[in-house]
């Protein structure tokens, strides 16, 4: 049986966030988990574009790349 450490560490989030202002490295599908009881919000960027700043979060945005072709 896995241990506990073991499952959370699988579904812990990797690699680097953004925040609003910070240019795209890459052109892609961008994340923004806003909590529990809002749905993710998502954005497609150009490398080089803006970040934006998430709907109610502000300057406490952060963007994570995902692999989702939207």
């Amino acid at each position: 049986m896995a241990r506990l450490d073991d499952i959370i560490a699988r579904y812990a989030p990797f690699g680097p966030t953004f925040g609003p202002g910070d240019k795209a490295p890459f052109s892609g599908t961008y994340l923004c988990d806003r909590g529990t009881m809002l749905p993710p919000a998502r954005v497609q960027l150009s490398k080089g574009e803006e970040f934006p700043e998430a709907e109610g979060l502000g300057e406490h945005t952060r963007w994570r790349q995902t692999n989702i072709q939207a």
